[in-house]
């Protein structure tokens, strides 16, 4: 059943854009059950390539450029000078997310489709053409530890949201604006993207009681330690922060409203955790030179939400689009909700 009640939080106005991604196999592969950490490591590699001079490749902290290159801007977000707000913040949060297939397949074969998302926030989608370019870039290098080539086949942008108010599972027939197909970066003008300030708004569609699922691991902590249970305080106010982030560094500037009344309402929804688990894997890490592996496990599965007021389904709403927890950026902390 909807309530009428009318949300009182109001969002920044922070600019998504939603899109669909097709790779090409060229050669057949194994790739890890879980391939976020892959899509972001490859790609990485070849968005510098796509929008740095070569002298920079690999050394971008050497770059003496004093205009911030696309590469910097998207991957190595320096906290400005001056800007006391989130002063504290170790890493500033990258203005993209890959959101990974599921996790159901390791083999593709030769000629198979690779099927992944894109999310680009604020700043982060006038940097589309060197997104598009990278991914290409991407593909050609080859995935895996066999390097299988692949091309890049097609991008399309898709409303984030669909018409019952919810953020649909990525669904590779889902109708979209294509914007690259076979080599060719096609008209980006007029593409449905979504400002974020509509959220509570659209949240008052939504009904009261939610099924939401983890479709990637969460990782939240709380008090130094990660959750090994759903704890929606800490995910509404793990939410709020990104969101915060997010605005403050490629927004219009920080989210000026107070969201601890929202984590405290957020506290008072009845979760039922029906099938919730913990899954473990571990991915390398070359950041700072070498090569370590580290540990990415976090929940999964799904729960029913009772009675949840409208102005915590906003914030569910955001995070459903923008990934919530550690490592977003390879896809974790996806949210799907659904009406029960």
């Amino acid at each position: 059943m909807l309530q009428a009640h009318v949300s009182s939080l109001v969002f920044p106005p922070l600019t998504l854009l939603s899109a669909r991604v097709r790779l090409r196999l060229l050669e057949a592969v194994h790739l890890p059950i879980f391939i976020g950490a892959l899509l972001r490591g490859g790609f990485g590699y070849a968005f510098q390539r796509a929008a740095c001079a070569s002298a920079c490749w690999g050394r971008a902290e050497a770059c003496t450029a004093t205009l911030l290159c696309p590469y910097r801007w998207v991957f190595e977000t320096p906290h400005p000078e001056g800007v006391k707000h989130l002063h504290d913040l170790r890493d500033v949060p990258r203005p993209f997310v890959l959101e990974p297939p599921p996790p159901t397949q390791r083999f593709y074969a030769a000629d198979a489709p690779l099927d992944f998302g894109l999310v680009l926030m604020g700043r982060g989608i006038d940097f589309l053409p060197y997104f598009l370019h990278g991914l290409a870039g991407f593909a050609a290098a080859g995935l895996g530890r066999d390097r299988a080539k692949a091309r890049l086949e097609r991008v399309a942008v898709v409303a984030p949201l669909g018409a019952d108010g919810m953020r649909p599972v990525q669904d590779v027939a889902q109708p979209g604006v294509v914007i690259y197909e076979e080599g060719r970066v096609l008209n980006c003008a007029d593409l449905p993207l979504l400002n974020l300030a509509e959220l509570p708004s659209r949240a008052t569609e939504l009904a009261a009681d939610l099924r939401l699922e983890l479709l990637t691991p969460l990782r939240l902590k709380a008090q130094g330690a990660l959750l090994d249970r759903l704890d929606l305080g800490v995910l509404v106010q793990a939410a709020c922060w990104r969101l915060n982030a997010l605005a403050t560094f490629h927004g219009q500037g920080p989210w000026a409203a107070d969201y601890r009344p929202v984590v405290e309402a957020a506290r008072r929804v009845r979760v039922e955790q029906s099938d919730l688990r913990w899954v473990d894997w571990e991915r390398t890490s070359t950041r700072g030179g070498g090569q370590r592996s580290m540990k990415m496990g976090g929940l999964v599965g799904s729960a029913t939400l009772r009675n949840v007021p409208v102005e915590v389904r906003a914030v569910l709403l955001a995070a459903a689009l923008l990934h919530v927890g550690k490592a977003c950026v390879f896809g974790h902390g996806w949210l799907h909700l659904s009406h029960l």
